[in-house]
């Protein structure tokens, strides 16, 4: 979604030695003029932030939350006006690495003339390293910081600074990258603003709560900062403590990823921060249910949605109960299969997306599953085999279908191309008006509400 160009910014300072007849000394290298770098500013609120330290990072790549990479040396500090000008040759040594950017204490404007604060902490997502060039503008504020927290959370890692530990598993690295372009969709990283990249029809941010986010860290960012209750910081991080609710935080960017962790903790407390006078606004006008950040999708045949899937390419598969239909949307939100998606011919109860990227669903007025290829078309509708309003299934390793039949008190197993196996429908073991199914480590089925 961050369609940024490709090209590498690389400088090699290049000497020109010219040759001087009768004279045996070749003259001092000219070097050519320094090639412009992308450049920005950290701002707290509205105002900048002086003295801030500024480093990038690449994103790691040994596990979810592992250690990344910082590519400035040394770190960068911000001007008076809070700016700041990438140096030369910083990428990795795979330029297209994922890299995000983090400004961290200095002396915000917003806080009075000359204070420091130790505990802000603001970031902001920025894509493949080669993609950024002379063009590429960067603002880091709080709303950057609500993007990146909430968009890179099953990522981060730790107790404090947890902005230091970001990455991916090997298997996994499409994930990070669907994350990033999440971010970039709530907020556009050269303005700071709400609103990245453009949104696909029927898509909407919920940009009030973006705002309010944004406003309850710019509390302790433009502060003197500080730890104790009595401090803007130290009323936050009490409130954003890490999963267990036994370690507060002490910057900003831990404060956010915390609570995009424990969206429905504390909620009305953490409101209660939001200034009388929003720097963000429109602002929620009272307390959400919870913190969680959504975009929200109308279109391409939702209705009455009943069970949703992703396949590997990000691609998002719904089963409309309403419809009796199936819809796809790519990972930006665009409709895959038109305006009303694949029929299904009855009302799907459960979906389960093959490692083909096949959606199989589960048809419970018609006691059948059905296949719908990834291009939209369906195939014939499988019956038998003991299906009997089946209300769920899963796919394991192997490509195997298991369904949960709710009317049938059993489970139907196919193989990978909707044919029977033997000796299942499987009966018995506690089995009762299933009305889920999953796999485990071991391959195994297992249904859920069976009682």
């Amino acid at each position: 979604m961050r369609r940024l160009s490709n090209a590498y910014l690389s400088i090699a300072a290049t000497a020109a030695v010219l040759a001087l007849s009768g004279c045996g000394v070749a003259p001092a290298p000219i070097e050519k003029p320094p090639v412009a770098q992308a450049q920005g500013e950290i701002h707290g609120g509205q105002q900048p932030i002086a003295g801030a330290t500024i480093q990038l990072y690449a994103v790691g790549t040994s596990g979810y939350g592992s250690a990344a990479t910082p590519l400035f040396s040394p770190a960068l500090i911000t001007s008076a006006s809070g700016s700041f000008t990438f140096p030369a040759n910083y990428c990795p040594a795979d330029p297209s690495a994922l890299v995000y950017l983090v400004g961290s204490g200095g002396q915000p404007a917003g806080a009075g003339t000359g204070i420091t604060n130790n505990n802000e902490a603001l970031m902001v997502v920025l894509g493949p390293c080669n993609s950024l060039n002379a063009s590429t503008h960067i603002r880091i504020n709080e709303l950057t910081t609500v993007a990146a927290a909430w968009a890179l959370a099953p990522f981060m890692s730790g107790t404090t600074n947890a902005y230091l530990n970001i990455g991916s598993s090997s298997t996994n690295a499409k994930g990070l990258q669907l994350a990033f372009e999440a971010a970039a969709e709530v907020v556009n990283t050269s303005t700071g603003a709400v609103g990245g990249t453009t949104l696909p029809a029927g898509a909407t941010l919920p940009t009030q709560e973006i705002n309010t986010l944004a406003d309850i860290l710019g509390q302790c960012v433009n502060s003197a900062g500080g730890t104790s209750d009595a401090t803007s910081c130290g009323m936050l991080f009490t409130l954003a403590k890490n999963t267990s609710n036994t370690v507060a935080p002490t910057d900003t960017i831990t404060a956010a990823f915390n609570i995009a962790q424990n969206p429905a903790r504390f909620v009305g407390s953490l409101f209660f921060l939001v200034p009388p006078v929003p720097v963000f606004e429109p602002v929620l006008s009272s307390a959400p249910n919870d913190w969680t950040v959504a975009i929200q999708y109308t279109g391409g045949g939702l209705n009455a949605p009943t069970a949703i899937a992703a396949d590997q390419a990000g691609n998002i598969w719904v089963a409309n109960s309403g419809g009796s239909s199936v819809s796809e949307f790519n990972n930006l939100g665009s409709t895959l299969l038109g305006a009303t998606g694949t029929s299904t011919g009855g009302a799907p109860t459960g979906l389960a997306v093959d490692l083909n990227g096949n959606a199989w669903v589960t048809i419970g007025g018609g006691n059948s599953i059905l296949e719908v290829h990834a291009n939209g078309s369906a195939d014939a509708p499988i019956t038998g085999n003991g299906l009997n309003q089946p209300t769920a299934l899963a796919i394991d390793g192997s490509g195997m279908l298991w369904v949960a039949n709710g009317a049938g008190n059993s489970v139907s197993l196919f193989d990978n191309t909707g044919t029977a196996v033997s000796g299942s429908p499987f009966t018995g073991g506690g089995i009762a008006s299933p009305k889920g199914i999953a796999i485990n480590s071991n391959a195994n089925a297992n249904c859920s509400d069976c009682h």
